[in-house]
């Protein structure tokens, strides 16, 4: 209904996404509080702190949308430059109360299975890393810090790109990474999501008949968190190195890091013998 646009993208594609992903977050920690059957007053506070942190957050995000502005790095304004400070404390309290809450929801006396207590510690400790990596797009580019040492005061402060400029590189359709560059929402995104890879690769699992309590399925699960954890450091060397992730190099690292941990785990398939696993 909207027809503005902004850097070349539909106004509100950015909002949606944020929605998008911020569901699959949040449903992904409250789905694991429910199946731990554990009930806490930590728990609770943590919860309230999720829901309403994202709540200001997405109405910060929508505001901007509908103002004809960015939300991040905004510093044209006063208002521009504390709605965005705001974001950053109150995202910032999110992604703790979500890995408190994982963390507590498999502790002792949690219905979780060995299996799937793995991969939700796997998957939050990836989450709050990946998360934190706000912090490396905040930091001043050289343009913008030029314009500070010749006494200006640049209108945005921090940028997704490493070794480019926003509307100055070709991007990818719906997610806007960059064709030419690094781009940060790269690692973010995949260390972000990857407990949902690993909450569903259990999931599958289960349903294959595994056993999700047994030591053997909890390792290879633990084999398959490595393998996320390299395949997140790998994005984020390339986007730090400012390399775009369309490039051949960049696959080819990825490709190295899943031969290797797949061996591992075939390793430990065919390993299994005298009632001993030979682990990855």
């Amino acid at each position: 209904l909207d027809p503005r646009e902004r850097a070349g993208e539909p106004l509100w594609l950015k909002p949606t996404k944020f929605f998008l992903s911020s569901a699959i977050a949040t449903a992904t920690v409250e789905w694991i509080l429910r199946r731990s059957g554990l009930r806490s007053r930590l728990q609770d506070v943590c919860r309230a702190i999720i829901a309403w942190g994202m709540g200001v957050e997405m109405v910060i995000i929508c505001a901007q949308a509908a103002r004809g502005v960015r939300s991040h790095f905004n510093f044209a304004t006063s208002l521009d430059a504390v709605l965005f400070s705001v974001m950053g404390l109150v995202i910032t309290g999110v992604v703790v109360a979500m890995g408190v809450a994982v963390v507590s929801a498999t502790g002792a006396g949690s219905r979780l299975t060995r299996a799937e207590r793995m991969a939700a510690r796997w998957g939050i400790g990836l989450f709050v890393a990946a998360a934190f990596l706000g912090n490396l797009m905040v930091r001043v580019t050289p343009a913008q810090r030029a314009v500070d040492s010749a006494g200006g005061w640049p209108a945005e402060r921090g940028s997704h790109f490493v070794g480019s400029v926003e509307g100055a590189t070709r991007t990818l359709p719906i997610t806007g990474w960059s064709r030419e560059s690094g781009d940060l929402r790269v690692p973010h995104f995949v260390g972000m999501h990857g407990i949902q890879v690993l909450m569903l690769v259990v999931a599958w699992l289960r349903w294959c008949g595994w056993s999700m309590d047994d030591a053997s399925t909890a390792r290879r699960v633990a084999a398959l968190g490595v393998w996320m954890t390299l395949f997140w450091g790998v994005t984020l060397g390339q986007a730090l190195g400012g390399r775009s992730l369309v490039e051949p190099g960049v696959w080819r690292a990825i490709l190295l890091v899943t031969i290797g941990v797949g061996l591992g785990i075939v390793a430990s398939l065919v390993g299994t013998r005298r009632g001993k696993v030979l682990v990855a």
